[in-house]
Parts: C-alpha cells; sequence; structure tokens
C-alpha cells in the first residue's frame, strides 16, 4: 500500500512539475526473473524508472548502502525491499550480488544501474560487471531503459525514460566466465545507450 502511494506521488509529479514522457511499458515482461538496467544521471532516475515500471510490476531497486543510514529514507528503503551494496568493500559487494541472485530466483523483478554510481559529467560511463554476473548465474533477462534529461535534477524541464526490448545473454563456453561478466556488462551498456529517444 506504501509504496502504491509513493509511486502514484512520483508519477504525479513528474507529470506535473516537467516535459515529462514515457515509452515502452509494453515491453515489461508482467512475471519473471527481470533484470531493468537503465543509464544514471541523477536521483530522479530510480523514482522515474521505478515509479512508471510500477504500472507493470513491482520491482527491487539495488541501492548504495549509505542511503540506507539516512532517517526515513533508509526505513523506506527496507520496508520496500530494497537490496544494499557496499560499494567500497569487494566482499560486501559480492554478498549483496548473492542477494539480488536470491531475487530473481524467485522470479522478482529488480532494477539496477550498470555503471554503479551517477554520471558527474552528464555521459555515459563503463558499466561494473557486478550486471554481468548476474545474467551469467542466473539467465535472467535485461531491459534496457534510457534516461534523458535528469542531469542537473531538479533545475530540468524535459524528461524521458524509454523502455528497449528484452535481451537474452547467452554463455560462452570457450570464454572464461570472468571475461564474459564484463562482455555481458559492455553489451547491456551498449544497449541503453543506443535507444533513440
Amino acid at each position: 500500500m506504501l509504496l502504491n502511494l509513493i509511486k502514484l506521488i512520483a508519477r504525479i509529479y513528474f507529470k506535473t512539475f516537467y516535459d515529462f514522457k514515457v515509452e515502452g511499458l509494453e515491453n515489461i515482461p508482467k512475471t519473471g526473473a527481470l533484470i531493468i538496467a537503465g543509464n544514471h544521471l541523477s536521483n530522479a532516475d530510480p523514482p522515474a524508472i521505478g515509479s512508471f515500471a510500477g504500472l507493470v510490476r513491482d520491482s527491487r531497486f539495488v541501492a548504495k548502502k549509505e542511503l540506507f543510514s539516512v532517517p526515513g529514507l533508509g526505513w523506506f528503503f527496507r520496508r520496500s525491499g530494497y537490496i544494499p551494496v557496499d560499494r567500497a568493500r569487494s566482499m560486501d559487494a559480492f554478498s549483496s550480488l548473492q542477494s539480488v541472485v536470491h531475487a530473481l530466483e524467485k522470479g522478482e523483478s529488480v532494477v539496477m544501474f550498470p555503471e554503479g554510481t551517477r554520471s558527474k559529467t552528464g555521459k555515459p560511463q563503463k558499466p561494473k560487471s557486478g550486471i554481468g554476473y548476474l545474467v551469467y548465474t542466473t539467465g535472467a533477462p535485461v531491459l534496457p531503459v534510457k534516461v534523458e534529461g535528469t542531469f542537473g535534477w531538479p533545475w530540468v524541464r524535459k524528461i524521458r525514460v524509454k523502455f528497449g526490448t528484452v535481451m537474452h545473454l547467452e554463455k560462452d563456453p570457450a570464454l572464461d566466465h570472468k571475461a564474459q561478466y564484463k562482455q555481458f556488462a559492455n553489451k547491456i551498456m551498449e544497449e541503453i545507450n543506443s535507444i533513440n529517444i
């Protein structure tokens, strides 16, 4: 109930205060494991993606651990099933990825940002290998989504969100698994960046 209310408020906010348009909601699978992967320009990206994707299905978010210490916000994140990731400690980051694996194995949808952090320039960044590991381990399909216009938020006017088409990535038995993590991550990021808005 609370999560649905927050998503409704977010949708009203974006539609009221911005020239906002979302496309491709019909491309979101309604059931089954799914990784929704987007570019990351500002703090507006998670609610811009999640509130509208939520019209089709609920998703869990992967978020940096520090946000869980923010009063109120941390409570909401835990209540909503967000998955914390410690970007500074590789072992803790791996543990977080295992939590995502378990969610995907249960057929849940998870939203994450392959770049791992917001762009400081508004330009695309190189992805981290974590998303490649998740795809390799679970075989979950990936839905790329591109956000445009949020860099500099809230002092922006025109925001666009477009969901692409589902990707299915296959293992290459001739290639080292860690090399495939990076390869998958790069392919996903390329697909996100190639979405034409």
